[in-house]
């Protein structure tokens, strides 16, 4: 499959992905944290880093705060910008490197990255860009990819991927991107990277943040239907450190919620 096609059918994806996620059920869901962590206000400032064609960012504006996004490619981002154009709404949009973000320093009250570090060349000076355009007490909020769990959505049809060693993971991956790209969904940037909480929180604490999980912010109430049975054991989970890598192996992803303390 040559260079021109794998590019039509990554951006047919993302043009269908945008009708099929556009439900935001689970975006409302996950507001309930970002409150908890930092409750939102209409004079707040939110950066989404890697916006795509801008979901989120559409999403967050609709709450009645200023929303900004960027990300590295150019068509997704004139995708983003027509969606608000045509919503009427009222979002800026930049292309750029989430390396090398286009922000003075010390600009956003809140930066949203969601499966961006798993991708980025530099995923150490991307969180280190961020933490330089966020105000001091903002709120950072970023999901990745799990090292521990044996299952995920970068690389399709390939469990237990993430345990592989990552000296193997590079060739498996070049193969993929040559034989198979609709595995990762045609990107030409396919996660290359792979965490554990206790690595990124080690890391954000260096940078300055007070880190939190989503398991340091649900609620028993939040466990609903089959989820409730944990209920009596989230005390157990959050209260010993041995206990949470119970969660960790259990969560799909990497979820963070950091505040960046005063300088």
């Amino acid at each position: 499959m040559n260079a021109g096609t794998v590019r039509e059918k990554f951006l047919a994806y993302n043009a269908a992905r945008q009708v099929e996620t556009r439900r935001y059920d689970g975006f409302a869901n996950e507001l309930k944290y970002f409150h908890r962590a930092k409750p939102l206000s209409p004079s707040l400032k939110v950066l989404d880093v890697g916006c795509g064609p801008g979901l989120f960012t559409e999403f967050i504006i609709e709450q009645g705060v200023e929303g900004q996004g960027v990300d590295i490619d150019p068509a997704l981002v004139s995708a983003a910008k027509t969606r608000i154009d045509q919503r009427g709404g009222k979002g800026r949009f930049l292309v750029g490197r989430v390396e090398q973000l286009p922000y003075q320093d010390r600009v956003f009250d809140i930066c949203v990255a969601n499966s961006i570090l798993e991708h980025a060349s530099d995923w150490q000076a991307t969180l280190e860009e961020v933490t330089r355009v966020l105000k001091p007490g903002g709120l950072l909020v970023f999901y990745t990819t799990n090292r521990l769990h044996p299952f995920q959505n970068e690389v399709n049809g390939f469990p237990f991927y993430p345990w592989i060693p990552s000296r193997l993971k590079t060739p498996i991956l070049a193969i993929i991107m040559k034989r198979r790209p609709d595995m990762v969904n045609y990107t030409t940037l396919p996660a290359i990277h792979w965490f554990t909480y206790e690595q990124l929180r080690k890391f954000l604490d260096r940078l300055g943040y007070t880190v939190s999980t989503r398991l340091d912010l649900v609620e028993p109430s939040d466990l609903k239907g089959w989820k409730a049975a944990a209920r009596p054991v989230l005390r157990l989970l959050r209260g010993f450190g041995a206990a949470r890598y119970l969660y960790y192996f259990y969560s799909r992803d990497v979820s963070v919620y950091a505040i960046k303390r005063p300088a």
